[in-house]
């Protein structure tokens, strides 16, 4: 590798940063990946043993990133997390869809096993664990570089955090919605989306309540009405996820409805959800009896408003920086994109950070690289962003679930190409 390898730095370690880190890793690349959170462990959130939500890999995203990874045939070794079949119920719990998947090439996987896989691929001297960034800046008399000051999180309560720098010549952020690496590119922060999310947790469904898994079947399962949505996932372990979704007048609903508070106590919450005129006291019996097991399961529960970037988000090119996955384009879960765009960001970014690397490492070329990329980047994103502000505005519209149907008809079966 040429003495002019530029030093880069990747912020975040989701799934974005971490296809990209084992991207360059698969290249011969070096790179340094810096996350917040401590090394991984077999109880952490992020372990293959604890239950996890699902992603469904797109040929032309997911699935190539992997390939391009080299772990593709790790990929296809791991159990699925759950089918791609698809059920839409109206809120009495009346089946309006189904389908199998219309044999479709959108394999599952647990978001927890997906991040297991990527980081097996990546040096573990290059990623760095409790660096909680502060500050990234960039100023001539760094000699053009990109200085980033960290905080490094103790292990034990009683430790102390003490201050590190370190110097990058590139510096991708990756580091989510409120994302500290966007602010060397622009001071503009997502907005609140309209749909606010309170998300519980079922494990070992099948066993502990088989009569709910016939409800939400095998892969997908969505009730929109009156301005809500309960949607259904199965995940890892036998588990399955239950996002109540509710349409709110501002992103501080949830805490003045008291239901954030109320995830503290899930009685509370349960009873409040159950019974409350407004959200689900009138719906059907099989999906209060979801929110109720939701509830009990003793699973942490979490709520969130959710946000978003406009459909048209861009920035100022500033040289020698960029940002990736929902630091770049933030969007809402209803067109389930988000994980597949974040791992072409990586893929599309790597080659061109390749081919400038690999022809010696110019900070010229290297930048003009990075230039192509977000243009890029940009122009793909566009459609998919629109798309999903639409699906938004199909589930929790009046007439819900039917413009929701009728855009899952929409696609029809597959074509006798897709099948072969």
């Amino acid at each position: 590798m040429s003495s002019k390898t530029p030093r880069i730095a990747i912020i975040g370690a989701g799934p974005a940063g971490l296809t990209l880190a084992s991207l360059l890793a698969h290249n011969s690349i070096p790179c340094t990946l810096f996350d917040l959170r401590p090394p991984p462990t077999n109880t952490s959130p992020t372990s293959p043993l604890v239950p996890s939500g699902s992603l469904d890999l797109h040929a032309e995203s997911g699935l190539l990133a992997l390939e391009k990874c080299g772990l593709l045939d790790k990929f296809e070794a791991l159990n699925r997390a759950g089918s791609e079949e698809c059920i839409i119920t109206d809120k009495s719990g009346e089946v309006k869809y189904s389908d199998d998947g219309q044999g479709g090439q959108r394999p599952e996987i647990a978001r927890n096993d997906l991040t297991h896989l990527l980081l097996s691929s990546i040096p573990e001297q290059d990623v760095k664990w409790n660096h909680k960034l502060l500050l990234c800046d960039k100023s001539e008399g760094n000699g053009g570089r990109f200085r980033l000051l960290f905080s490094l999180l103790p292990d034990s309560e009683n430790g102390e955090a003490i201050e590190k720098e370190e110097d990058f010549d590139v510096v991708i952020g990756s580091d989510g919605a409120w994302s500290r690496t966007r602010l060397l590119l622009t001071n503009e922060k997502p907005h609140f989306s309209t749909v606010s999310c309170i998300t519980l947790t079922i494990p070992s469904i099948s066993t502990t309540y088989p009569q709910l898994a016939a409800i939400i079947g095998s892969g997908s399962f969505y009730a929109p009405s009156d301005r809500k949505a309960v949607i259904a996932q199965r995940g890892s372990l036998d588990s399955a996820r239950i996002y109540v979704m509710l349409s709110a007048p501002s992103e501080s609903y949830l805490v003045t409805s008291s239901l954030s508070s109320a995830t503290t106590l899930p009685s509370r919450l349960k009873k409040m959800l159950l019974e409350n005129e407004g959200l689900f006291a009138h719906w059907g019996e099989g999906i209060k009896s979801l929110l109720a097991a939701g509830c009990d399961s003793g699973v942490e529960i979490s709520a969130n408003p959710l946000f978003m970037f406009p459909i048209d988000f861009s920035w100022q090119h500033v040289p020698g920086a960029t940002v990736i996955g929902d630091a770049a384009h933030l969007m809402t879960p209803f067109a389930g994109e988000g994980v597949n765009c974040a791992m072409l960001d990586a893929f599309e970014l790597s080659r061109g950070l390749v081919s400038a690397v690999k022809s010696g490492g110019a900070v010229e070329d290297v930048d003009e690289q990075l230039e192509m990329f977000e243009n890029a980047m940009w122009k793909r994103m566009k459609p998919v962003s629109q798309e999903t502000w639409d699906n938004l505005q199909v589930i929790f519209a009046e007439d819900a679930p039917g413009g929701f149907v009728r855009v899952m008809e929409s696609h029809g079966p597959p074509s006798e190409e897709e099948e072969a």
